[in-house]
């Protein structure tokens, strides 16, 4: 099972809708260059999601016979040696002759309507889509302009100049009770969604369900497909609102064509 979670991930970096498209300071990464790493290259599941996809996303691109990652996790720092941030990766593309700064982010934002505007912050309610993008487009995505920078990548793999581009999936939940599915700004124009709903509403809108499929967090960013629910465990509805009286769990309802997050009463305000 370990082996067939490692594959669904690698092949929805490959091939998985994106949720952002490009912007001013990034275009979107090409991945039709991107390969399959070999079945031997395992993964991590202890760790965050997002080191684990950095993780799967390096194995691709040394796999990828075109793409050369000559860092990746590359910090920056100031003369004073402070840390300025950090690069994702830093990738020569062999068939353009160009080197590129890539970034990657996977990301999960609940629609929320507050006093007639629509929010989006994530399971962590600490987080949000605008701050995310302010910070993108601010700071991680101008990192190799900085001069510090520049210093560093010419010392180091005689770079003089480089694209910055961006990998960006996720998915964009909307409440159940809602008919309008608004986009989060830069949201890709096929970006996956799915829906979300309070412990308290799963009698009105689930009452007739008694198992659903668990989707686990490292398999979050993986398009629902039969492949998919084969490999995720059935649980019983009551177990699942057990569970998320105490934190935000995706699941997919028999015979639905999108996920689900069940999320505690209290959120956004835990």
């Amino acid at each position: 099972m370990t082996a067939t979670i490692t594959r669904l991930i690698y092949e929805s970096l490959i091939d998985a809708p994106l949720l952002v498209g490009s912007l001013p300071e990034s275009q979107v990464f090409n991945r039709p260059g991107l390969r399959m790493p070999n079945a031997k290259c395992a993964l991590s599941f202890d760790q965050k999601l997002g080191h684990l996809y950095e993780d799967a996303l390096g194995a691709i691109i040394e796999a990828s016979p075109d793409l050369d990652c000559l860092a990746s996790h590359l910090q920056v720092f100031d003369l004073s040696g402070i840390t300025l941030g950090e690069m994702d990766f830093v990738v020569f593309d062999r068939a353009k002759k160009r080197y590129i700064h890539l970034e990657l982010a996977v990301k999960f934002y609940l629609a929320v309507e507050i006093d007639g505007a629509w929010q989006f912050p994530g399971p962590d309610p600490r987080d949000n889509w605008q701050r995310k993008l302010e910070r993108l487009c601010s700071h991680q995505l101008r990192l190799s302009g900085l001069d510090e920078a520049k210093v560093l990548l010419k010392e180091r793999f005689g770079i003089q100049k480089m694209a910055v581009e961006h990998l960006i999936y996720g998915r964009v939940f909307y409440p159940v009770t809602s008919v309008e599915r608004p986009a989060i700004e830069a949201m890709h124009s096929s970006a996956q969604t799915g829906r979300w709903l309070f412990v308290s509403q799963v009698n009105e809108y689930l009452n007739e369900i008694e198992t659903v499929y668990l989707i686990e967090k490292p398999l979050w960013a993986v398009p629902l497909t039969s492949s998919l629910l084969s490999t995720l465990r059935v649980m019983p509805i009551d177990d699942l609102r057990s569970m998320a009286a105490e934190r935000c769990v995706m699941f997919v309802p028999p015979a639905s064509r999108e996920p689900y997050f069940l999320v505690p009463d209290g959120w956004p305000d835990l």
